[in-house]
């Protein structure tokens, strides 16, 4: 019952309605879609204005009346907005039915984590993009589809979905003794395309090629992490795919995809996005319920030019510059990247470090929390820990202040090998 409640929660005739429109913003010339941009962005703007208490606080608090806002070029007289604005300011934020509203979460490279909110049109609208992003490239939902990202923990090896079409692998237990089982499940398998984290991919494709054990998807999917030029070649040419990736993040403020091979372009009417030189400033245009408005994203996108409309329309990406965090290494050779799932959903904690020597000793987790912090937190994301990294490996907690943790580059990072 769980599985047939997401699937149709996701795809679903609403979802199917604005995956139509998402198709003719693709096809109109950029005068109408410049249009529609400046639309949606008043219509936003509008009801954040007048029935979020928090922006409602936040613009009073700067001068700005509704009237000083007429299009998008007045986007830049809004005040920026961080993480670390919002944390507490959630329910502030969000603006409609109480019981409408879902929670979504998100911790960041910085171990952070944040709590937003989505209602069920903006999940329909997130949905409706994804189908149609993948159907550009021949994908279509029934599709037999393998799925690599962190949905399995260490204590599960694959699941089947039946409803969805979708083989789940467990991503903590691709290694040497896991790899055959996971061949011979693919290869009966027979998938269109593979949808993964690029480190697993990756990951998946070297163990396989370790004991010359041969797959094939025709397409592949990436997301959530940088993908590398070596990566790529490596996984294409050992599988026979070609891989096509989404940037974006849990917030759902920015979404860059590949629509032709390595090609970045953003999402139409997905969001605003002003490019600076060493972070993004973004504009969801898909969850009026929980608007977030000029919210700062640290990751840095190069892009060509400097004309504002032309760079929300149609902007020259050169080169995505984040999401490029380290791997916890497990006594087994297999690896754990995106640990900071693992943080997601814990209370009271501000920022987290993990560091690794080897895979010998036990990780040191640094922990920054609020005086709130509980020994349940702690089991929390033990248990967390846990099922990602497996039980064998030992943790080791030490709460400290925030001063205390490892900077690079004036950024605090989540993971910290001995080497780095």
């Amino acid at each position: 019952m769980n599985s047939f409640l997401k699937h149709y929660g996701k795809n679903n005739y609403i979802s199917k309605r604005i995956q139509k429109s998402i198709h003719s913003f693709h096809v109109m010339d950029d005068v109408r879609l410049l249009e529609l941009y400046n639309s949606v962005f008043i219509d936003l703007f509008k009801g954040a204005y007048h029935h979020s208490k928090f922006y409602n606080r936040l613009y009073a608090s700067h001068g700005i009346s509704k009237n000083d806002i007429k299009d998008i070029t007045d986007l830049k007289k809004l005040p920026l907005i961080y993480r670390k604005d919002i944390k507490n300011e959630i329910d502030k934020i969000y603006h409609g039915n109480p019981f409408s509203k879902i929670k979504g979460f998100t911790s960041g490279t910085s171990g952070s984590p944040l709590t937003v909110y989505r209602s069920p049109l903006s999940i329909n609208t997130e949905s409706a993009y994804i189908r149609y992003f993948r159907a550009i490239h021949g994908f279509k939902p029934g599709d037999p589809l393998v799925s690599i990202r962190g949905t399995l923990n260490k204590n599960s090896l694959f699941r089947f979905c039946k409803i969805s079409n979708v083989l789940y692998l467990s991503s903590p237990n691709i290694n040497s003794y896991n790899i055959d089982l996971f061949h011979s499940l693919i290869s009966r398998f027979k998938p269109k395309a593979i949808e993964a984290f690029p480190s697993y991919l990756f990951k998946l494709q070297l163990e396989l090629s370790k004991k010359r054990l041969s797959a094939e998807f025709p397409l592949a999917f990436t997301s959530s992490e940088m993908l590398y030029d070596f990566q790529r070649d490596q996984i294409e040419s050992y599988l026979k795919t070609k891989i096509f990736d989404w940037y974006g993040n849990v917030e759902r403020t920015i979404g860059l995809v590949q629509y032709n091979y390595k090609e970045y372009k953003p999402l139409p009417l997905y969001s605003i996005n002003e490019y600076s030189d060493d972070h993004v400033i973004t504009t969801s245009l898909n969850n009026f319920r929980f608007p977030l408005i000029r919210y700062v994203v640290d990751d840095k996108i190069e892009v060509k030019g400097k004309n504002f409309i032309q760079n929300v329309i149609s902007p020259e990406i050169v080169n995505i510059n984040g999401r490029s965090g380290d791997t916890i290494e497990l006594k087994d050779g297999s690896q754990v990247s995106c640990i900071d799932h693992a943080f997601k959903g814990i209370n009271h904690l501000e920022m987290a470090q993990i560091h690794q020597n080897d895979v010998i000793n036990p990780l040191l987790i640094k922990l920054v929390v609020e005086p709130e912090f509980s020994n349940n937190d702690e089991e929390a994301l033990k248990r967390n820990l846990k099922n990602m990294i497996g039980q064998n490996m030992q943790i080791i907690f030490k709460y400290c202040n925030k001063e205390e943790l490892i900077r690079n580059n004036q950024k605090y990072r989540l993971i910290v090998k001995k080497n780095s």
